[in-house]
């Protein structure tokens, strides 16, 4: 069926919200009803759909003429031709319009193939495979927001009974297969939606009680009895009785099938495949950690010096080890190792096990002690084993430890960790003649050494029984299959110096990190060198080539040669399948050594400034194609690209993405930047990046990074630096409604701003503090200090913050009915924010002009309005703009009497809120919930909603949220007397 691409191909979507994107991005469709002819074209699935059944979905039985119609079908054809190069791909028949599913793709569409495949397909894992694809590609209801006589169409039907059909079919395969838990999701998130369905909630009580969560599958079915009992007046069907019969009794669906257990974390690296030795000590360990009469959590403590193999040992075991910790296998390299990379965080570490363990990023608790404290209780009832590998000390492990004697963890550190009560110490040393040997021949092959006897058993002794060493030098010696033993020996013999050093603690390592080095091409040695000076986990080669000053094909070249001479690692490919790289920690160290003893300190400084300025480059330009251009930020001095721009617009042509990938990155490159002198860039990078962190909600990072970049503008003495910092910390403090804290930072902010003699930067601080004044009530005092940064920020050029402030400015005309002054403000903010093509500020400007026409009662605007503001949000991964969107479509749908669609979208709302930990939000929604319980005759409910919404405006300090809420509340409570 389709014959291009598909991600050029124009993608619609009306499994969920109506989504039209092109290219990844999303795309509006001209004219007012424009989308929904288009939707009820793509309704149609590829068939005819008559003039008449078109206007009737799209205006109503009599809201429009055949001219409106063929008129609006005319402007969506030239819109495709012109605008998409898709000429032709609305055809006349003589049963209707049609849309060629040839020409773009539609979710319907592939939903429909995917299970008339699995219809067709015998094997039951592979049907269970294609069903699970074509539930992906469900968002939501059918054309969720659209006019409800759209959604309410026959087609849109037909697709929610074939949804429903699918989810009871993996239901049934997934049990049948013994994966129930494949199938929970799927059912979970379709049950909410048919609440009376006794098929769908029997089949969720029995993949519920399959996959091991029996207790939640009865309070499910007492919800469903009790629900049918008080609002049908029916006792539960007999399919449902029996599925809560056989969960009493914990008898399987299936005959002799056990109970299916959930999908388990394991963080584990590869198992070391040469591992060789140190066999009384696994024995000795296993025993320890598998002891089954121990009350508390089992402990080993692997001490010894870099290189001995402590990493090698504790992976190993933990792969002996995993049929005994069935519940997951958590790993972390926490850096401790003494070497310029800071050690990782326990409270980061905490973060990233919260994470893979299931808890949201915006659930996590931003203390160490309370992050500790989740971890311990997500970990009570699981049998897990912990990898904490290069801690520094004990104090560096002890929140991470878990309290439930049914888990074990192995630690591993260069220091003796005999402070660690109850743990098993270990301190290995290195290996025998005999195991070092072995190993050289697992690696090797031992017919190969066999020719060169007495080399053979001299090579153990140079490399000093080192695991490293010999893992370096048995790898070198079988990729120079021209090489001997000898050979290899003659070498290191010719380093007697080095071998000196090889036989006392950390010096051997070095001497043969150096015979690699040595036999490197000046370019490829010099790429050594200058590598070891970037401050990130792993890396990618465009920033390679920055601190190289080379094209990018040549650094992949560069890097490729270090690979293959074990100086370098491959960590993973990222999800552009570019490939990232890393260094181990001694050879890091290793190549700063080099580097500092072949380089000049300005060489040095030279290459760091290049790495810095590329990587803010590429940031500025992520923030560019989020915001539409460099708007609402005061940047430092301009930086010259170090990569072409059009390898940079790929790079971060989804800007989301790609923060995602190189978010440690950035965080060490702050702080690179701070310790290097590179003051500047240090605080830009910080200020340009924060934004995302926001979005994303890593506010520990954000936090900071902001911090690290104020204390380098302050040492510098750069007064305008400093002033561009507080004014983004004061964002992160609004963003959590502590206005007080905001403000504090946006006036001294101004201050300095004023003291540099930046215009463009006092305009935007100005702006912060009108919108502070704004959020608590005083509008006369914001629209003062709004009118002033106008003034400003047209002086600077800067038309996205002008844009922002009209839109603030509509806001203020809007909060006090001023409604015509509201909408030209709006308008007048489209009309820069457009041509800009800034996702943000068209998604926040939407936002508002659909509440304008609730104000106005114009809800179909408004359901347009606030439905594009949910594709924008959503596009960027905007989860406050998400939970603001469907704030106003359940607006939209309780005042066209909607009640039912308004809860759902609503209590979404709320909910997101609620995992953002945004006040503000919550106030709002909330208020809205408690005016539609009010409407619909439900006054308790309503009174706690609106109780909990002055509360919270009251605490928060916004004044006009907590009248209107209280205003609802007299309402409710005088109703009810």
């Amino acid at each position: 069926m389709v014959h291009q691409d598909e991600r050029a191909m124009l993608a619609i979507g009306v499994l969920g919200g109506l989504e039209i994107r092109k290219l990844g991005r999303e795309v509006t469709v001209p004219g007012r009803n424009g989308p929904w002819l288009l939707a009820g074209l793509a309704l149609g699935g590829g068939r005819p759909i008559s003039e008449d059944q078109l206007t009737e979905w799209v205006w109503g039985p009599s809201g429009a003429s055949v001219g409106a119609l063929r008129t609006g079908i005319s402007r969506i054809r030239t819109w495709l031709r012109d605008r998409m190069s898709l000429p032709g791909a609305i055809e006349l028949t003589p049963q209707g319009y049609r849309l060629d599913l040839a020409r773009v793709r539609l979710d319907a569409a592939r939903f429909t193939e995917l299970t008339e495949a699995a219809a067709a397909e015998r094997d039951a894992e592979r049907r269970l495979g294609l069903l699970q694809r074509a539930l992906a590609e469900w968002r939501g209801p059918v054309l969720l927001g659209a006019p409800e006589r759209l959604r309410d169409c026959p087609e849109a039907h037909r697709l929610d009974t074939a949804q429903l059909t699918c989810v009871l079919d993996v239901a049934d395969l997934a049990l049948a297969l013994d994966r129930p838990q494949d199938a929970v999701d799927h059912v979970v998130r379709l049950a909410g939606r048919h609440p009376y369905d006794e098929r769908l909630h029997a089949r969720l009580i029995t993949v519920l009680g399959a996959s091991g969560r029996r207790a939640q599958a009865l309070r499910w079915f007492e919800a469903t009895r009790k629900r049918l009992a008080d609002e049908l007046g029916v006792d539960p069907s007999p399919e449902l009785r029996d599925a809560h019969a056989a969960l009493l009794a914990e008898e399987p669906r299936a005959a002799g099938r056990k109970p299916a257990r959930p999908a388990v974390p394991n963080m584990l690296p590869p198992d070391v495949t040469d591992y060789t030795g140190r066999e009384e000590i696994r024995r000795e360990l296993r025993r320890h950690l598998c002891d089954p009469g121990r009350n508390t959590v089992a402990i080993a403590a692997i001490a010894g010096m870099g290189g001995v193999g402590k990493t090698a040992l504790a992976l190993h075991l933990a792969y002996e080890l995993r049929a005994e910790f069935p519940d997951g296998q958590l790993y972390m390299d926490l850096h401790g190792t003494g070497t310029q990379t800071e050690p990782v965080d326990p409270a980061e570490v905490l973060s990233r096990f919260l994470r893979i363990l299931g808890v949201g990023g915006d659930s996590i608790p931003p203390t160490l002690d309370e992050r500790a404290e989740l971890f311990r209780t997500q970990m009570a009832d699981r049998k897990a084993l912990i990898i904490l590998d290069n801690a520094a000390d004990t104090a560096h492990v002890m929140p991470v430890l878990p309290g439930s004697p049914s888990c074990a963890v192995v630690v591993t550190s260069r220091r003796p960790l005999g402070s660690l009560t109850g743990a098993r110490q270990v301190d290995l040393d290195v290996l025998s003649p005999a195991q070092a040997t072995t190993l050289l021949e697992r690696i090797v092959g031992e017919d190969r050494l066999a020719r060169d006897p007495a080399a053979a058993q001299e090579l153990p002794s140079l490399c000093g029984y080192l695991p490293l060493a010999l893992c370096i030098a048995g790898a070198r010696l079988a990729v120079k299959r021209h090489w001997t033993a000898t050979t290899l020996v003659s070498l290191l013999s010719d380093e007697r110096r080095r071998l000196d050093e090889f036989a006392y603690g950390p010096l051997h390592v070095r001497a043969v990190f150096a015979l690699s080095y040595q036999g490197l091409e000046p370019d490829e040695q010099r790429a050594f060198r200058r590598l070891g000076l970037i401050e990130a986990t792993s890396f990618a080669s465009w920033a390679a080539a920055a601190l190289l000053d080379v094209d990018v094909p040549e650094a992949d070249k560069l890097l490729e040669t270090l690979v293959d001479a074990q100086l370098l690692q491959v960590a993973a490919t990222d999800s552009a399948g570019r490939t990232r790289y890393l260094f181990h920690d001694l050879v890091r160290l290793f190549s700063r050594e080099t580097g500092e003893a072949e380089d000049s300190a300005q060489v040095r400084r030279d290459a760091v400034e290049r790495l810095l300025s590329c990587l803010l480059s590429v940031s500025r330009q992520a923030y560019s194609v989020l915001y539409g251009g460099e708007h609402q930020i005061v940047r430092g001095s301009p930086r010259r690209p170090r990569l072409p721009a059009d390898y940079v617009e790929e790079l971060v042509a989804d800007p989301v993405e790609w923060f995602e990938t190189e978010r440690l990155t950035i965080v060490d490159a702050v702080h690179l930047a701070a310790s290097t002198g590179h003051e500047e860039l240090c605080w830009d990078l910080a200020c340009t990046t924060a934004i995302f962190f926001s979005l994303l909600k890593y506010l520990d990072d954000q936090h900071t990074m902001l911090e690290t970049g104020y204390a380098a503008a302050e040492r510098a003495g750069d007064v305008r630096g400093m002033a561009a910092v507080l004014q983004r910390r004061g964002m992160l403090h609004v963003d959590k409604a502590l206005y007080d804290l905001g403000r504090a930072d946006y006036d001294r902010s101004l201050e300095l701003f004023r003291q540099a003699g930046d215009v463009h930067g006092q305009g935007i601080a100005r702006t912060y503090l009108a919108m502070v004044d704004r959020f608590v009530g005083h509008f006369d005092q914001a629209m003062s200090r709004y009118e002033q940064a106008l003034d400003e920020l047209r002086a600077a050029g800067d038309l996205g913050t002008e844009a922002f402030v009209l839109r603030n400015i509509a806001q203020i005309h809007l909060d006090q009915d001023r409604l015509q002054l509201a909408r030209t403000n709006f308008e007048a903010a489209l009309a820069i924010y457009e041509p800009l093509d800034t996702p943000r500020g068209l998604a926040q400007t939407l936002y508002w002009l659909g509440s304008l026409d609730l104000r106005e009662k114009r809800y179909d605007e408004a359901r347009d309005a606030f439905t594009r503001t949910l594709a924008g949000a959503r596009t960027i991964g905007d989860r406050v703009g998400e939970s603001l969107a469907l704030h106003g479509l359940g607006e939209s749908s309780m005042r066209q009497g909607l009640l039912e669609e308004a809860e759902v979208v609503l209590t979404q709302a709320v909910d997101i809120a609620r995992s953002l930990k945004s006040r503000l939000i919550q106030a709002r929604v909330r208020t809205s919930l408690g005016e539609l319980y009010h409407v619909a005759g439900r006054p308790t409910e309503a009174a706690a909603q609106l109780e909990t919404a002055v509360e919270i405006a009251r605490t928060i300090g916004t004044k006009p949220i907590e009248t209107r809420a209280a205003d609802l509340l007299n309402e409710v409570r005088g109703s009810t007397t």
